[in-house]
């Protein structure tokens, strides 16, 4: 008898304990503000200028390297394949000077895509930089698995909606603050859900701490996966023809399959420090 009370005891001990641990998690949480919408921007602005391509070209060499994030549509890697096969290796000219196309794409089957990803960021010879998957709700870059992230986030509290129940957590940016971006010319595409809202505060801190002169290309609203290789393509027609930023938006823009995306494109830090 007195063992089925203790037992008893214990049980509404127990569920006590939980009542309260959760609702100080429910209370913590209320006070957080947890972000479950992004912000986005009243205005579409318009960008201005052209890619600075004397810079790009400089060493007779443009260096692409493609990164497709975790869980990416199979097709849609695939159906980037011909157009890279064709231009890798290929010249282009530009005022009379050949320069040379290399192009490399890098998938979650790669061997730590994320460590290489951090390199193309760093390397100076790298010219154009695109991340095509994921935000991970403003976490970061996915790369190996939905876990495997480059950590750039603004700061805020987010919530995963990839599990159940939801979980939350802080958006950090530990891998972005330890990445050293080269004094070279250079342009960044995140081609992710929002990577307007969740990303371009931390990365232009960033740009400016290194002093970095990079072109950082956004998007507002969700990207939809299965037509993600059209507009990385008609990003790299327009970057091969030589085309003004204005031209370049108003063709990414033109795959509007589900939404339509905006392209956000301003030069975050130029070379001028300004």
């Amino acid at each position: 008898m007195q063992t089925a009370d203790y037992t008893s005891a214990m049980r509404k001990r127990n569920y006590l304990t939980s009542f309260v641990l959760l609702t100080i998690v429910a209370i913590f949480l209320n006070g957080a503000s947890v972000r479950r919408s992004v912000e986005r921007s009243a205005k579409d602005p318009l960008p201005k200028g052209l890619p600075n391509y004397d810079a790009m070209f400089a060493d007779g060499k443009l260096r692409i390297a493609v990164f497709w994030g975790w869980d990416h549509p199979r097709d849609t890697i695939m159906g980037s394949f011909p157009a890279f096969e064709t231009l890798n290796g290929k010249h282009l000219y530009y005022k009379g000077r050949p320069v040379l196309i290399e192009i490399g794409m890098i998938t979650q089957i790669n061997e730590q895509p994320k460590q290489i990803f951090k390199t193309a960021l760093e390397d100076p010879t790298i010219d154009i930089v695109i991340y095509s998957g994921h935000a991970r709700y403003g976490t970061g870059m996915a790369f190996e698995s939905m876990y495997d992230i480059f950590k750039c986030g603004n700061g805020d509290l987010i919530e995963d909606r990839h599990v159940k129940p939801f979980q939350v957590f802080k958006a950090t940016s530990e891998d972005l603050d330890t990445t050293t971006f080269p004094q070279s010319y250079k342009i960044i595409m995140l081609n992710c859900c929002d990577s307007q809202g969740h990303f371009r505060q931390s990365w232009a801190r960033r740009f400016k701490e290194c002093g970095a002169p990079i072109d950082l290309l956004t998007v507002e609203f969700p990207v939809f996966n299965l037509y993600d290789h059209r507009r990385v393509l008609n990003l790299l027609r327009d970057f091969l023809g030589f085309a003004d930023w204005k031209t370049v938006k108003s063709n990414y823009e033109s795959e509007a399959h589900k939404r339509q995306n905006r392209l956000i494109i301003d030069p975050v830090h130029n070379a001028d420090g300004s």
